[in-house]
Protein backbone atom coordinates (compact mmCIF):
# COMPACT_ATOMS: atom_id res chain seq x y z
CA UNK A 1 0.00 0.00 0.00
CA UNK A 2 1.01 3.62 -0.58
CA UNK A 3 0.47 6.14 1.96
CA UNK A 4 0.09 9.28 0.68
CA UNK A 5 1.26 12.85 3.10
CA UNK A 6 -1.00 15.20 1.61
CA UNK A 7 -2.31 18.90 2.29
CA UNK A 8 -5.73 20.73 1.38
CA UNK A 9 -4.14 22.73 -2.01
CA UNK A 10 -5.48 23.13 -5.29
CA UNK A 11 -3.53 20.40 -7.23
CA UNK A 12 -4.18 17.40 -4.55
CA UNK A 13 -6.97 16.51 -6.60
CA UNK A 14 -5.75 16.42 -9.51
CA UNK A 15 -2.51 13.90 -8.15
CA UNK A 16 -5.00 11.34 -6.75
CA UNK A 17 -6.79 11.18 -10.09
CA UNK A 18 -3.32 10.43 -11.67
CA UNK A 19 -2.49 7.90 -9.30
CA UNK A 20 -5.63 6.10 -9.12
CA UNK A 21 -5.70 5.98 -12.83
CA UNK A 22 -2.31 4.56 -13.09
CA UNK A 23 -2.51 2.61 -9.76
CA UNK A 24 -6.04 2.07 -8.60
CA UNK A 25 -6.42 0.45 -5.08
CA UNK A 26 -3.29 1.00 -3.77
CA UNK A 27 -3.37 4.53 -2.46
CA UNK A 28 -4.21 5.83 1.19
CA UNK A 29 -4.56 9.87 0.92
CA UNK A 30 -4.02 11.34 4.23
CA UNK A 31 -4.80 15.12 4.42
CA UNK A 32 -3.68 17.38 7.35
CA UNK A 33 -6.82 19.75 7.53
CA UNK A 34 -6.14 22.92 9.21
CA UNK A 35 -9.38 24.27 8.68
CA UNK A 36 -13.02 23.14 9.13
CA UNK A 37 -13.73 22.06 6.11
CA UNK A 38 -11.48 21.53 3.32
CA UNK A 39 -11.29 24.60 0.89
CA UNK A 40 -9.41 23.06 -2.27
CA UNK A 41 -9.70 19.56 -2.07
CA UNK A 42 -13.09 17.78 -2.90
CA UNK A 43 -11.50 13.78 -3.36
CA UNK A 44 -13.54 11.47 -1.86
CA UNK A 45 -10.99 9.50 -1.11
CA UNK A 46 -9.42 11.40 1.29
CA UNK A 47 -8.99 10.46 4.50
CA UNK A 48 -9.17 13.86 6.47
CA UNK A 49 -7.62 14.55 10.03
CA UNK A 50 -6.69 17.46 11.99
CA UNK A 51 -3.43 15.36 13.00
CA UNK A 52 -2.35 12.97 10.49
CA UNK A 53 0.42 12.14 13.37
CA UNK A 54 -1.90 11.02 16.11
CA UNK A 55 -3.54 8.76 13.11
CA UNK A 56 -0.73 7.11 11.44
CA UNK A 57 0.40 5.86 14.79
CA UNK A 58 -2.77 4.64 16.13
CA UNK A 59 -4.09 3.23 12.79
CA UNK A 60 -1.48 2.64 9.95
CA UNK A 61 1.63 1.78 12.15
CA UNK A 62 0.98 -0.97 13.94
CA UNK A 63 -0.12 -2.50 10.61
CA UNK A 64 2.71 -1.51 8.13
CA UNK A 65 4.40 -4.15 6.12
CA UNK A 66 8.28 -4.42 4.59
CA UNK A 67 6.10 -3.65 0.84
CA UNK A 68 4.40 -0.20 2.29
CA UNK A 69 5.57 3.16 0.96
CA UNK A 70 5.28 6.90 2.20
CA UNK A 71 4.95 9.34 -0.21
CA UNK A 72 4.73 12.93 0.86
CA UNK A 73 3.44 15.96 -0.84
CA UNK A 74 4.61 18.49 1.78
CA UNK A 75 7.07 18.44 4.26
CA UNK A 76 5.09 19.48 7.28
CA UNK A 77 7.10 19.30 10.52
CA UNK A 78 4.27 17.01 11.70
CA UNK A 79 5.10 14.56 9.69
CA UNK A 80 9.18 14.56 10.64
CA UNK A 81 8.79 11.83 13.22
CA UNK A 82 6.68 9.76 11.00
CA UNK A 83 9.64 9.41 8.64
CA UNK A 84 12.02 8.99 11.13
CA UNK A 85 10.08 6.11 12.84
CA UNK A 86 9.85 3.82 9.56
CA UNK A 87 11.81 0.61 8.88
CA UNK A 88 14.81 1.17 6.63
CA UNK A 89 13.36 -0.87 4.27
CA UNK A 90 10.52 1.15 3.39
CA UNK A 91 10.73 3.57 0.69
CA UNK A 92 9.85 6.91 1.17
CA UNK A 93 9.21 9.73 -1.20
CA UNK A 94 8.83 13.08 -1.39
CA UNK A 95 6.39 14.65 -4.46
CA UNK A 96 7.89 18.21 -4.14
CA UNK A 97 6.48 21.16 -4.83
CA UNK A 98 10.17 23.38 -2.90
CA UNK A 99 7.99 25.59 -1.38
CA UNK A 100 7.96 22.88 1.74
CA UNK A 101 11.56 22.35 1.34
CA UNK A 102 12.23 25.93 1.27
CA UNK A 103 10.18 27.84 3.81
CA UNK A 104 10.72 26.18 6.80
CA UNK A 105 12.20 26.80 9.53
CA UNK A 106 11.45 30.66 9.01
CA UNK A 107 14.46 32.32 8.42
CA UNK A 108 16.61 29.86 6.83
CA UNK A 109 16.65 31.29 3.14
CA UNK A 110 14.92 34.42 3.13
CA UNK A 111 18.30 36.28 2.76
CA UNK A 112 19.54 33.90 -0.77
CA UNK A 113 15.55 34.32 -2.30
CA UNK A 114 14.74 37.85 -0.99
CA UNK A 115 15.69 41.24 -2.99
CA UNK A 116 17.11 43.70 -0.52
CA UNK A 117 13.54 46.03 -0.19
CA UNK A 118 11.53 42.39 0.20
CA UNK A 119 14.07 41.56 3.04
CA UNK A 120 13.69 44.66 4.49
CA UNK A 121 9.92 44.27 4.72
CA UNK A 122 10.30 40.42 5.84
CA UNK A 123 12.86 41.74 8.80
CA UNK A 124 10.63 44.38 9.68
CA UNK A 125 6.96 42.64 9.51
CA UNK A 126 7.65 39.15 9.46
CA UNK A 127 10.69 37.78 10.85
CA UNK A 128 9.96 36.96 14.59
CA UNK A 129 7.01 38.56 14.35
CA UNK A 130 3.32 37.42 15.97
CA UNK A 131 0.21 37.84 13.69
CA UNK A 132 -2.79 37.32 16.02
CA UNK A 133 -5.86 35.26 14.43
CA UNK A 134 -8.33 37.81 14.38
CA UNK A 135 -11.34 35.13 14.15
CA UNK A 136 -10.54 34.56 17.59
CA UNK A 137 -10.29 35.16 21.55
CA UNK A 138 -7.75 36.56 23.95
CA UNK A 139 -7.20 33.45 25.07
CA UNK A 140 -6.45 31.58 21.64
CA UNK A 141 -4.29 33.83 20.14
CA UNK A 142 -2.22 33.73 24.36
CA UNK A 143 -1.60 29.87 23.03
CA UNK A 144 -0.72 31.25 19.51
CA UNK A 145 1.59 33.43 20.75
CA UNK A 146 2.99 30.73 23.20
CA UNK A 147 3.59 28.16 20.36
CA UNK A 148 5.18 30.89 18.05
CA UNK A 149 7.97 31.73 20.94
CA UNK A 150 8.36 27.84 20.93
CA UNK A 151 9.20 27.69 17.25
CA UNK A 152 11.32 30.29 16.99
CA UNK A 153 13.39 28.50 20.08
CA UNK A 154 13.10 25.43 18.27
CA UNK A 155 14.19 26.59 15.32
CA UNK A 156 17.90 25.02 15.47
CA UNK A 157 16.76 21.98 16.49
CA UNK A 158 13.70 21.55 13.79
CA UNK A 159 16.36 22.43 10.99
CA UNK A 160 18.67 19.91 12.20
CA UNK A 161 15.41 17.25 12.54
CA UNK A 162 14.81 18.22 9.16
CA UNK A 163 18.03 17.19 7.38
CA UNK A 164 17.70 14.01 9.59
CA UNK A 165 14.42 13.61 7.04
CA UNK A 166 15.88 14.78 3.80
CA UNK A 167 19.02 12.11 4.56
CA UNK A 168 15.76 9.18 4.85
CA UNK A 169 14.25 10.41 1.48
CA UNK A 170 14.84 7.61 -1.28
CA UNK A 171 13.15 9.05 -4.05
CA UNK A 172 12.43 12.89 -5.19
CA UNK A 173 9.91 13.12 -7.51
CA UNK A 174 10.33 16.38 -9.48
CA UNK A 175 10.31 17.88 -13.04
CA UNK A 176 13.62 20.44 -12.76
CA UNK A 177 16.55 18.90 -12.01
CA UNK A 178 18.11 22.28 -10.95
CA UNK A 179 15.99 22.58 -7.76
CA UNK A 180 17.24 18.97 -7.20
CA UNK A 181 20.81 20.56 -7.19
CA UNK A 182 19.77 23.18 -5.18
CA UNK A 183 18.71 21.29 -2.35
CA UNK A 184 21.75 18.62 -2.93
CA UNK A 185 24.02 21.98 -2.03
CA UNK A 186 21.71 22.95 1.03
CA UNK A 187 20.64 19.60 2.45
CA UNK A 188 24.16 17.62 3.60
CA UNK A 189 23.12 14.14 3.10
CA UNK A 190 20.43 14.45 0.40
CA UNK A 191 21.14 11.59 -1.95
CA UNK A 192 17.58 10.52 -3.06
CA UNK A 193 17.37 9.53 -6.42
CA UNK A 194 15.78 12.18 -9.21
CA UNK A 195 12.33 10.94 -10.70
CA UNK A 196 10.67 13.09 -13.45
CA UNK A 197 7.23 14.08 -12.09
CA UNK A 198 5.26 17.33 -12.69
CA UNK A 199 1.95 17.69 -11.09
CA UNK A 200 -1.03 18.09 -13.15
CA UNK A 201 -2.37 22.18 -13.28
CA UNK A 202 -4.47 22.09 -15.93
CA UNK A 203 -2.42 23.20 -19.03
CA UNK A 204 -4.86 20.64 -21.25
CA UNK A 205 -8.52 21.41 -20.33
CA UNK A 206 -8.64 25.05 -18.98
CA UNK A 207 -6.55 27.49 -21.03
CA UNK A 208 -7.82 27.10 -24.68
CA UNK A 209 -5.85 28.48 -27.52
CA UNK A 210 -3.90 31.54 -27.64
CA UNK A 211 -5.35 34.93 -28.35
CA UNK A 212 -5.92 37.11 -30.91
CA UNK A 213 -3.54 40.52 -31.15
CA UNK A 214 -5.09 43.72 -29.08
CA UNK A 215 -6.31 46.60 -30.49
CA UNK A 216 -4.19 49.94 -30.83
CA UNK A 217 -6.63 51.36 -27.26
CA UNK A 218 -6.36 48.29 -25.82
CA UNK A 219 -3.54 48.84 -22.73
CA UNK A 220 -0.66 46.87 -22.79
CA UNK A 221 -1.59 43.88 -19.59
CA UNK A 222 1.01 42.90 -17.52
CA UNK A 223 1.02 39.86 -14.87
CA UNK A 224 2.55 40.63 -11.89
CA UNK A 225 3.55 37.44 -9.78
CA UNK A 226 1.91 34.30 -8.64
CA UNK A 227 0.71 34.98 -4.94
CA UNK A 228 0.73 37.25 -2.12
CA UNK A 229 3.76 35.97 -0.32
CA UNK A 230 7.15 38.48 -0.17
CA UNK A 231 9.01 35.72 -1.76
CA UNK A 232 7.71 37.10 -5.37
CA UNK A 233 9.97 40.24 -4.60
CA UNK A 234 6.51 42.14 -5.86
CA UNK A 235 8.14 45.74 -4.36
CA UNK A 236 11.09 45.17 -7.00
CA UNK A 237 9.17 44.03 -9.87
CA UNK A 238 6.78 47.48 -9.07
CA UNK A 239 10.16 49.57 -9.35
CA UNK A 240 11.84 47.96 -12.65
CA UNK A 241 8.12 49.19 -14.31
CA UNK A 242 8.25 52.28 -12.97
CA UNK A 243 9.37 53.98 -15.91
CA UNK A 244 5.89 52.68 -17.57
CA UNK A 245 3.67 54.85 -14.92
CA UNK A 246 2.54 57.23 -17.39
CA UNK A 247 2.01 55.05 -20.44
CA UNK A 248 -1.07 52.78 -21.34
CA UNK A 249 -0.90 49.71 -19.04
CA UNK A 250 -2.43 47.68 -16.51
CA UNK A 251 -0.94 45.26 -13.84
CA UNK A 252 -2.78 42.49 -12.94
CA UNK A 253 -1.44 41.51 -9.23
CA UNK A 254 -3.00 37.59 -7.67
CA UNK A 255 -2.98 38.33 -4.17
CA UNK A 256 -6.32 36.04 -3.23
CA UNK A 257 -3.46 32.77 -2.34
CA UNK A 258 -0.65 33.72 0.54
CA UNK A 259 -1.01 35.94 2.59
CA UNK A 260 -4.96 37.22 3.57
CA UNK A 261 -5.98 40.28 2.03
CA UNK A 262 -6.00 42.01 5.49
CA UNK A 263 -2.39 41.22 6.11
CA UNK A 264 0.46 43.76 6.38
CA UNK A 265 2.65 42.54 3.31
CA UNK A 266 -0.94 42.45 1.14
CA UNK A 267 -1.83 46.18 2.19
CA UNK A 268 1.70 47.75 2.08
CA UNK A 269 1.75 46.13 -1.98
CA UNK A 270 -1.30 47.48 -2.78
CA UNK A 271 -0.52 50.66 -1.50
CA UNK A 272 2.70 50.79 -3.26
CA UNK A 273 0.94 49.69 -6.57
CA UNK A 274 -1.42 52.18 -6.21
CA UNK A 275 0.86 55.02 -5.16
CA UNK A 276 2.89 54.60 -8.50
CA UNK A 277 -0.28 53.47 -11.05
CA UNK A 278 -3.04 54.48 -9.58
CA UNK A 279 -5.89 52.49 -11.00
CA UNK A 280 -3.49 50.85 -13.54
CA UNK A 281 -2.55 48.51 -10.29
CA UNK A 282 -5.90 45.59 -10.02
CA UNK A 283 -5.35 43.75 -7.12
CA UNK A 284 -7.34 40.40 -7.59
CA UNK A 285 -8.23 39.70 -3.86
CA UNK A 286 -10.92 36.75 -4.49
CA UNK A 287 -9.68 33.54 -4.74
CA UNK A 288 -10.91 31.93 -8.80
CA UNK A 289 -11.68 28.65 -10.03
CA UNK A 290 -9.35 27.62 -12.40
CA UNK A 291 -10.94 28.02 -15.64
CA UNK A 292 -11.92 31.76 -14.17
CA UNK A 293 -8.14 32.01 -13.57
CA UNK A 294 -6.95 31.25 -16.64
CA UNK A 295 -9.20 32.83 -18.89
CA UNK A 296 -7.40 36.60 -17.45
CA UNK A 297 -4.43 34.92 -18.84
CA UNK A 298 -5.87 35.65 -22.49
CA UNK A 299 -5.74 39.10 -22.12
CA UNK A 300 -2.18 39.43 -20.89
CA UNK A 301 1.05 40.55 -23.03
CA UNK A 302 3.55 40.78 -20.15
CA UNK A 303 4.59 38.71 -17.24
CA UNK A 304 6.77 39.34 -14.28
CA UNK A 305 7.62 36.42 -12.58
CA UNK A 306 10.30 38.15 -9.75
CA UNK A 307 10.80 34.78 -7.60
CA UNK A 308 14.48 33.56 -6.96
CA UNK A 309 13.00 30.75 -5.21
CA UNK A 310 11.19 27.92 -7.01
CA UNK A 311 7.90 29.22 -7.49
CA UNK A 312 4.92 29.87 -9.70
CA UNK A 313 5.75 27.08 -12.11
CA UNK A 314 2.28 25.99 -13.05
CA UNK A 315 1.65 30.20 -14.01
CA UNK A 316 4.47 30.20 -16.12
CA UNK A 317 3.88 27.10 -17.87
CA UNK A 318 0.23 28.09 -18.88
CA UNK A 319 1.71 31.51 -19.83
CA UNK A 320 4.31 30.15 -22.48
CA UNK A 321 1.23 27.62 -23.87
CA UNK A 322 -0.78 30.99 -24.50
CA UNK A 323 2.53 32.35 -26.19
CA UNK A 324 2.96 35.40 -23.59
CA UNK A 325 6.21 37.24 -23.04
CA UNK A 326 8.14 36.24 -19.61
CA UNK A 327 10.41 38.19 -17.39
CA UNK A 328 12.10 36.37 -14.98
CA UNK A 329 14.64 36.82 -12.30
CA UNK A 330 18.02 34.93 -13.68
CA UNK A 331 19.19 33.40 -10.61
CA UNK A 332 15.40 31.47 -10.13
CA UNK A 333 16.32 27.58 -11.08
CA UNK A 334 12.63 27.68 -13.29
CA UNK A 335 14.66 30.68 -15.03
CA UNK A 336 17.51 28.01 -15.50
CA UNK A 337 15.19 25.12 -15.92
CA UNK A 338 13.52 27.95 -19.21
CA UNK A 339 16.84 29.12 -20.75
CA UNK A 340 18.46 25.41 -21.17
CA UNK A 341 15.65 24.58 -23.24
CA UNK A 342 16.51 28.18 -25.34
CA UNK A 343 12.43 29.23 -25.00
CA UNK A 344 12.45 32.44 -27.21
CA UNK A 345 9.34 34.08 -24.50
CA UNK A 346 12.05 34.17 -22.01
CA UNK A 347 13.68 37.77 -20.99
CA UNK A 348 15.46 38.29 -17.86
CA UNK A 349 14.32 40.77 -15.12
CA UNK A 350 17.40 42.61 -15.23
CA UNK A 351 16.34 43.82 -19.13
CA UNK A 352 12.80 45.34 -18.52
CA UNK A 353 14.57 48.73 -17.43
CA UNK A 354 15.68 48.63 -20.91
CA UNK A 355 12.66 48.37 -22.44
CA UNK A 356 10.58 51.01 -23.35
CA UNK A 357 6.11 51.23 -23.35
CA UNK A 358 6.76 51.11 -27.57
CA UNK A 359 9.92 48.48 -27.27
CA UNK A 360 7.85 46.27 -24.91
CA UNK A 361 4.72 46.59 -26.92
CA UNK A 362 6.40 45.55 -30.54
CA UNK A 363 8.00 42.43 -27.98
CA UNK A 364 4.88 41.24 -27.69
CA UNK A 365 4.06 41.18 -31.57
CA UNK A 366 7.42 39.69 -32.55
CA UNK A 367 7.94 36.84 -34.76
CA UNK A 368 9.01 33.92 -32.34
CA UNK A 369 8.83 30.34 -32.20
CA UNK A 370 6.40 29.35 -30.18
CA UNK A 371 6.34 27.09 -27.23
CA UNK A 372 5.44 23.26 -27.08
CA UNK A 373 4.64 22.89 -23.40
CA UNK A 374 4.65 18.70 -24.00
CA UNK A 375 7.96 19.43 -25.39
CA UNK A 376 9.47 21.11 -22.62
CA UNK A 377 7.62 18.53 -20.04
CA UNK A 378 7.48 14.99 -20.14
CA UNK A 379 3.95 13.77 -19.77
CA UNK A 380 5.11 10.10 -20.95
CA UNK A 381 7.60 9.76 -18.63
CA UNK A 382 5.65 11.01 -15.92
CA UNK A 383 2.95 8.07 -16.52
CA UNK A 384 5.93 5.59 -16.77
CA UNK A 385 7.27 6.56 -13.10
CA UNK A 386 3.57 7.21 -11.59
CA UNK A 387 3.05 3.20 -12.97
CA UNK A 388 6.89 2.00 -11.94
CA UNK A 389 6.63 3.42 -8.33
CA UNK A 390 3.09 3.38 -7.50
CA UNK A 391 2.11 -0.09 -8.58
Amino acid sequence: MNYHFMIDEKFTDDFIANAERYAPGNNIYLVTLYTPKPRFTKSPLIIYQKSVKKYWFSQIAPHLNSTDQVFIHWLDRRVYDIVLSLPIGINVGIFSWMGDLIATPTCLFEKEILKPVSYAFFRKYKRYQFQKDLSHGVIYNFLLFGRHIFRILNAPREWRKKKKVMQRINLFFHWNEFDYHWLKKRYPGFKALFVYFVYDVGLDNSLGVPSSIKGEKDPLTIWLGNSATVSNNHFEALDELRHLKDEQIEIICPLSYGELPDSVYTRQLIRKGKQIFGNKFIPLLTFLERDQYYALFQKVDVVLMNHIRSQAAGNVFAFLKLDKIIFMEEKSTLYQFLFAKNIDQLHAMSELKNYSFSALKALTVADRSHTDIHKILDWNLKAENLKKYLQ
